[in-house]
């Protein structure tokens, strides 16, 4: 007999004990086994019947007290051995300060699609853990239980590498928090009434602005990853705007040296490598706010690198999917959003504006829009930007339809009526935008200036289309058509900036920032082309009377500064070709109105004639031989006008 129960012991069909089996961890099944050796509590095998002292029909009080101070010596082990594990743990490690969070990963595992190999084991997963559950109840073999067991512990393991990243204790950095009694008075100040930048931005409120304050100055848990850097964006954002406003309830506070310190708080989170890892929605969120500073600051390549960072995070956890936001509360899910909607609006801005593929790809994307706001205040806002969504949405059909490789293989007929579907569906975008009633709004006059600019940004979206009628090779270098709706958008920027002219300097910085700034600036070029090639009087004085506009605000950003400069190089240029009747070479008119390129190979070679330059005609950053360039790239390889500001010629 005692053979035969040593042969059971050591075969596989041994059963783990009642402690590893009430505690659901590995047993290695001798007596006694290993786990409740280090913790120093009695190993009882399956079905060993309880002793007298442990049996829990005892009424003996000393028994009792002998079992709680049995208890009290198991504790004291565990800790004991927790301690063991984590040498480098200390009591002051026990207060983390709040400026430096720790990273905790996502909270939710990564989205993967029905396609991955990732989301086939969470199928096998689910399967295993339905099998194992159902095993407790149902008399199944040793061996299937064991392997069961095996299985959901495998999947967990797998399921836990794949969720959470390396954190990285050693890049957090010290942070210089804004002073206690300034953020209170800002948060007093912000659920009184919301600041522009808030409003305008569509995706915080205040309610989100005060936990947030609370999770920085005084939480109970440490603050999620990326927390902070979203801290510094918003209240940049805020100070900002009471700043302009100044706001006579924070006079005392000096907002100059608090709004420094937020620009450069958020620019060293945005620069950690802390934003890289572990996705979360604050993350995200810090990143919009990087996206839509670059873009005032015309720092494209930052925004497009920052658009990208975000979007990976978005796909990571789901947000461009309708099932991963299911089980998430109203307000989180409608937090993601907003957050996602943004970002897309901007990305396809962008895409079109340098000419390269957008990263949100509408074939991919089935979240819902957020709901706009029931608040008359905020609602015609939250309107707006859902018809931003759609404007933004037909960009980058014009860039996949028109300018993508793919585009480029097309037929003339499927070219021609992708442009014809293009325009039609931007100017009813338009319209749509222009029934929007924003009377009852807040800073309902910044949306009467939005809406006044509705034709700017229409017309300079509709040049884009209509230059695509043109592709690399062919003949025709410019449409009348392309030429009509190019002219239309300069008169239309003079219209716009007269109603911002006599604002005060921050709403000017508005229009550079939201309209001028927001196209690509192509109406121009196409302008002045046909002004050297015509020597057109009109052409000459509708780009004199743009430059002129450009440079009473051209101290207002770097972008509006960088596009006067460039763009009085133009004028200058066809100031002097015009007035001597002198014509660009390489291109030549049609009696329709479109330019064309005689070469029969259709290769661009466009130059100034052989005139004379007077001295001030040019500064040391844009000269004729640029211009030229300038041309042959735009013309001959139909290179997007922003990209070709933003090349080393140009800049």
């Amino acid at each position: 007999m005692s053979s035969r129960a040593s042969l059971t012991v050591r075969s596989f069909r041994a059963r783990a004990c009642d402690n590893c089996r009430l505690r659901k961890i590995k047993c290695d099944k001798t007596s006694p086994c290993s786990s409740c050796g280090t913790l120093g509590i009695p190993c009882r095998p399956v079905g060993e019947p309880l002793t007298a002292s442990e049996s829990p029909r005892s009424n003996n009080p000393n028994d009792y007290e002998s079992r709680f101070s049995a208890l009290q010596e198991q504790l004291a082990t565990i800790q004991k051995t927790l301690e063991h594990m984590t040498p480098s743990s200390s009591a002051s490690d026990s207060v983390r300060p709040v400026s430096e969070p720790i990273s905790t990963g996502p909270t939710i595992p990564p989205f993967e699609g029905h396609s991955s190999f990732h989301h086939e084991t969470l199928v096998a997963r689910d399967a295993a853990y339905f099998a194992a559950d159902s095993s407790q109840n149902v008399q199944l073999g040793d061996y299937v239980s064991a392997a069961l067991a095996s299985l959901k512990t495998s999947l967990d393991r797998h399921r836990s590498s794949t969720t959470h990243g390396e954190t990285h204790p050693n890049a957090q950095r010290k942070e210089q928090l804004l002073p206690v009694e300034l953020v209170v008075a800002v948060v007093k100040k912000v659920k009184a009434q919301l600041p522009f930048g808030l409003v305008s931005q569509s995706w915080i409120n205040a309610s989100r602005i005060e936990s947030l304050c609370h999770s920085i100055y005084f939480p109970i848990d440490p603050a999620p990853a990326g927390t902070l850097t979203l801290f510094y964006g918003l209240f940049f954002y805020i100070i900002r705007d009471y700043l302009h406003a100044q706001e006579p309830d924070l006079v005392r506070y000096d907002l100059s040296a608090a709004l420094e310190l937020c620009e450069k708080q958020l620019a060293a989170g945005l620069t950690s490598p802390a934003i890289m890892i572990d996705p979360t929605l604050e993350k995200i969120q810090a990143l919009l706010i990087g996206v839509t500073k670059s873009q005032e600051e015309f720092d494209i390549q930052r925004c497009w690198t920052y658009l990208s960072l975000a979007f990976n995070m978005c796909q990571t956890l789901g947000l461009h999917r309708r099932t991963a936001l299911r089980n998430d509360s109203v307000p989180l899910a409608e937090a993601k959003r907003h957050v996602f909607w943004a970002l897309y609006t901007i990305d396809k801005n962008i895409s079109l504006n340098i000419g390269v593929t957008s990263h949100f790809q509408d074939h991919d994307i089935d979240a819902d829009l957020f709901s706009p706001s029931e608040d008359p205040k905020q609602r015609p806002w939250d309107l707006m930007s859902i018809v931003r969504m759609e404007f933004a949405a037909i960009q980058g059909r014009v860039y996949d339809e028109l300018y993508s490789t793919s585009a480029c293989r097309a037929s003339d007929g499927q070219r021609a009526a992708a442009i014809e579907k293009l325009s039609s569906d931007l100017e009813a975008v338009r319209d749509k935008l222009l029934t929007i009633d924003v009377r009852s709004a807040l800073y309902a006059d910044s949306l009467h200036g939005i809406a006044a600019c509705a034709d700017f940004i229409a017309y300079s979206v509709l040049t884009v289309i209509y230059r695509a009628q043109t592709r690399p090779g062919d003949a025709m270098a410019i449409s009348s058509r392309c030429y009509e709706v190019a002219t239309l958008a300069l008169q239309s920027h003079l219209k716009c900036f007269t109603y911002f002219r006599g604002r005060q300097t921050h709403k000017q910085t508005e229009y550079v920032n939201w309209i001028l700034l927001y196209p690509s600036f192509t109406p121009f070029v196409i302008v002045f082309t046909h002004a050297i090639t015509t020597a057109s009087a009109i052409d000459l004085a509708l780009l004199q009377d743009t430059v002129s506009s450009l440079d009473l605000i051209k101290g207002l950003s770097r972008g509006s500064m960088h596009l006067y400069t460039v763009c009085e190089a133009f004028v200058k240029a066809a100031q002097v070709l015009v007035k001597s009747r002198q014509t660009l070479t390489g291109i030549e008119r049609h009696q329709d109105g479109s330019l064309v390129m005689p070469a029969a190979d259709g290769a661009a070679n466009i130059a100034f004639p052989d005139v004379s330059w007077p001295e001030n005609t040019f500064d040391s950053l844009v000269n004729q031989t640029d211009i030229s360039m300038f041309l042959n790239d735009f013309i001959g390889a139909n290179r997007s006008v922003m990209d070709i500001l933003s090349s080393d010629y140009m800049s």
